[in-house]
């Protein structure tokens, strides 16, 4: 046997250090993931050389014995002939690596090899699929025209050939960003913008393309595939939302959506937590914090609570055939106000099991909330300010102290909990044909408890209780209010792939169906208690004013086909099907008491006491149901004519679900159907560069909106708008220095902006007259903006990362300002403030990671609003400061 020893000249990879996990193209190589074996070949740094490779030519020993190398002895004749040669080959070997020119096309070949994507990574180190057997439908989830069919993921990892606009952003992004509660995590996906209501992100706040977000009520929010808006079909308000810290990755998918609904007229966000099919690890992290409250005298707008934390820990183990997954989550933070504190504990676990041809995994999560908080914010007085007033107050004094406006609000308290379940079980009948199967519910009790007109029950307390009479309930000054809400979700789907199946001609396609069955109900009392008394969580007795009970029976069913017209060309057309039915019981209604005016002279049950009055009560019992019907068709494309490179887009007819709680909303309700269009362009084809683009267009009828719209007894309601138009693009890019640089450092740009027109196409606002309510002005609304839309939304970011495990980078983020009601009420308009413009804003965040060489730990620090700059964020029940400047750090250690 001879030996020979070659070495090959490395080439530097182009784009070592790009961070697709926040890009929309799924081709572009991420930074600490896994390469294919070709692009193996190279060092991520580029310029060192690889090892020597031995090419060994056999003769007649296997390979494994290299001591028949050195026993050639019973060959003597020929061993002058070997020594008098020998020398030279072993010269050339040696020398081969200066001079051989062959080798560097072959190692040239990892440099435009096929790059490995975030998402294709978060499948390896998070896999939905668990079985032996499982290679097909994961080879499919991981690049697809089509979302995987196992019901947890809702695109696919390799969004290159995806027919519509998505990201997905991974862990080694998310470790990158820091992101301080989970809706941070949106700031750098296009096409979506955020309205934070509470400084942890848990009560929803996501807008999408021309979407409200306003409690994410319009956006399909799942996780693990499992919706969690709170009552899809009753009220889809998001008031759950899982801690940053035990996500993998976060997808988003915008534009056309046939597999996943209701709620899919602007997109679908789908967090994803650990699997237990996953690599052994265990994790502990923590942080520390402070939030800066501006405004206020005398300690006001200080916070009393003291410093932020979080903490967190999760374990994720494997035994032969069965994985676990053990997780807990805990945060303590200042929220906006001063008088805000906002604490969660979030316990998870997951346990799968995986066989030769099926898997099985259950998960379950306990999310216990206790907050000081409310949604009464800084309002004026109609009949006492002058329009603007309330706004100098913000500017010139309040800020941030709400315990100026509203000192008793420190003993109003929001509590949750909830418990969540889901089962999933694939079956793979072989390489090409998949069934999935889930069973899952959850029961989320949100009681909350506020004190009434901004008085303090603590100073009053003259034995007073509130009273009916007739359709009007009296309030003393000092008492609360509680607002009990449980939302109940209880549902099962079956879903099933066909993949590879002939059409015509030899053209392919993989089919795609599922049908689900799922029943809510969801049980809305308020109560009044005593003047003085301090509800607390547990409280029910007191004056009820408000009892609905609603349930909802839906069945749902969706087919779509992926057809493989070229390996180019995919379309993929589906249609969806909806039918459910909604009864509801009203035992008591009357308007929501952020409407309730002060009493007028003459009509004060209780003499000198201050006192305001609810309008509209009724004690009549009321049963109503109704059932519809809907067919949503849709169509889409990937086209792939040059390498790493898509062009998609498609149609498709969507449904949002609007809000029945209050027993004044138009019931049945406006029928919100849209017609959505969007076109796209995502590419990595250039070396170092990452973009996608996409324009879209969205006419939506019955589009519901909770603004200035009143019924004839003056109540403040959710209604609709007859048509809404949303003309707009979004754009993402990112460029990586190093692909032309080289070395360990890489200079990174990103940037996303999204343009959304959104315009009341036609639509009335009705507004009785306070002296004549019989009276009604209709006043047209057509050319108006959308409620809670901004126009231009942009997010840039500049950073440098190093390949010895360091990071640093900053962001700025723009908002346009936008209105708060249809009828487009302008700056300083509205004397009470709950309606006008939000101004807009810049705000500037950075952030830093540095890993403590190979020893599994890192520490980081990062900031958000570091000018503390003052802003409105929102005018729901007045105006909603901004959250101040932020800074936190912590630190990370993986074993």
């Amino acid at each position: 046997m001879k030996r020979l020893k070659l070495g090959y000249m490395s080439l530097a990879v182009s784009c070592s250090m790009c961070h697709p996990a926040w890009s929309q193209s799924a081709t572009a190589p991420a930074q600490n993931q896994a390469a294919p074996p070709a692009a193996q070949a190279a060092p991520a740094g580029g310029g060192a050389a690889l090892p020597d490779v031995e090419v060994i030519q056999k003769k007649d020993s296997p390979p494994p014995q290299p001591a028949a190398a050195t026993k050639p002895k019973p060959k003597p004749k020929p061993a002058p002939q070997a020594t008098a040669p020998s020398p030279k080959p072993k010269t050339v070997a040696k020398k081969a690596p200066a001079p051989a020119p062959e080798p560097e096309p072959v190692a040239a070949a990892p440099v435009e090899a096929e790059p490995v994507t975030p998402g294709a990574a978060a499948y390896a180190n998070n896999p939905a699929y668990g079985a032996a057997n499982s290679g097909g439908a994961a080879a499919r989830a991981t690049d697809s025209a089509q979302a995987p069919i196992n019901g947890r993921n809702i695109a696919p990892a390799n969004l290159e050939n995806f027919s519509s606009a998505a990201t997905v952003v991974d862990d080694k992004a998310l470790d990158e960003a820091q992101p301080r509660q989970i809706q941070d995590v949106f700031n750098r996906v296009p096409g979506v913008h955020v309205i934070n209501d509470d400084g942890l992100g848990r009560h929803g706040g996501v807008g999408m393309r021309g979407s409200p977000p306003r409690r994410s009520r319009k956006i399909m929010t799942m996780e693990d595939g499992q919706s969690i808006n709170m009552s899809t079909w009753i009220d889809p308000s998001v008031h759950y939302q899982p801690p940053v810290d035990r996500i993998e990755s976060v997808e988003v998918v915008r534009g056309t959506s046939i597999v996943h609904g209701p709620n899919n007229n602007h997109g679908v966000v789908n967090y994803v937590n650990l699997s237990p099919f996953g690599p052994t690890e265990s994790e502990i992290s923590a942080s520390i914090g402070t939030t800066l409250h501006r405004g206020g005298s005398e300690g006001q707008g200080d916070s009393p609570y003291g410093i932020s934390n979080t903490r967190h820990f999760h374990t994720r183990q494997n035994a032969g055939n069965v994985g676990a997954v053990l997780s807990y989550s805990g945060a303590e933070a200042d929220g906006v106000w001063d008088l805000e504190r906002l604490r969660y504990n979030d316990f998870y676990g997951a346990l799968g099991w995986k066989g030769v041809d099926q898997d099985l995994t259950f998960s379950v999560v306990y999310f216990r909330q206790r907050d000081n908080y409310d949604e009464a914010n800084l309002t004026g007085e109609e009949d006492e300010d002058a329009p603007g007033d309330v706004e100098k107050r913000f500017y010139n004094g309040v800020g941030h102290a709400k315990s100026i406006f509203n000192p008793g609000s420190r003993f109003n308290t929001y509590n949750a909990d909830m418990v969540k379940m889901q089962a999933t079980h694939n079956y793979y009948l072989d390489s090409d044909t998949t069934l999935t199967s889930k069973l899952y519910g959850f029961r989320h009790q949100r009681d909350r408890y506020q004190n009434v007109d901004g008085a303090d029950p603590s100073q009053e307390d003259d034995g007073l209780n509130p009273l009916i009479d007739d359709d009007e309930i009296f309030l003393p000054e000092g008492i609360m209010l509680g607002r009990l809400r449980t939302y109940r979700q209880a549902g099962a789907e079956m879903r099933a792939e066909f993949a590879n199946r002939p059409l015509i001609g030899g053209v392919t396609q993989d089919i795609q169906a599922g049908i689900r069955y799922e029943y809510n109900d969801f049980t809305n009392r308020n109560f009044f208690g005593r003047q003085g008394e301090i509800l607390e969580y547990g409280d029910e007795r007191g004056l009820t004013a408000f009892n609905t009970v609603t349930d909802a029976n839906a069945f749902s069913a969706f087919m779509q086909t992926s057809i493989n017209l070229t390996d180019d060309l995919k379309l993929v057309p589906g249609v969806r099907l909806e039918h459910y039915k909604i009864s509801r019981n009203i035992t008591a209604s009357t308007r929501e008491e952020g409407e309730a005016e002060d009493c007028e002279a003459g009509e004060n049950p209780f003499g000198d006491e201050e006192c305001v009055v609810l309008e509209g009560f009724s004690d009549d019992r009321i049963s109503e149901s109704f059932d519809k019907t809907h067919v949503l068709p849709g169509v889409a494309f990937s086209y792939s004519p040059f390498a790493r490179s898509a062009f998609y887009g498609g149609y498709h007819r969507g449904l949002t679900m609007g809000v029945l709680r209050e027993a004044n909303t138009r019931f049945p309700p406006g029928d919100e159907l849209g017609d959505n269009f969007q076109i796209g362009l995502r590419s990595t084809a250039l070396r170092g560069v990452t973009f996608d683009i996409a324009g879209f267009h969205h006419n939506i009828q019955d589009f519901q909106v909770k603004g200035s719209a009143t019924d004839a007894s003056g109540n403040n309601v959710y209604t609709t708008i007859d048509k809404v138009h949303v003309n707009g693009f979004e754009v993402y890019g990112r460029v990586d220095g190093q692909a032309y640089t080289g070395g360990p450092l890489n200079l990174f740009f990103e940037g996303n902006y999204t343009l959304s027109d959104s315009k009341i196409k036609s639509g009335s606002l009705f507004e009785a007259d306070e002296d004549n309510p019989a009276d009604i002005e209709r006043i047209n609304l057509a050319g108006n903006e959308v409620p809670e839309v901004p126009t231009h939304v942009a997010h840039l970011t500049v950073g440098v990362q190093h390949q010895a495990g360091w990071d640093v980078s900053m962001s700025y983020t723009y908002r346009s300002d936008f209105f708060t009601d249809e009828g487009n009420v302008p700056f300083g308009g509205d004397p009470e403030g709950e309606d006008g413009v939000v101004p807009e804003v810049w705000l500037l965040s950075a952030r830093a990671n540095l890993k403590l060489g190979d020893t599994g730990s890192s520490i980081f620090i990062a900031g958000d609003n570091l000018t503390d700059k003052l802003y409105i964020s929102d005018r729901e029940d007045g105006i909603k400061a901004g959250q101040g400047r932020t800074v936190w750090g912590g630190f990370k250690h993986k074993f």
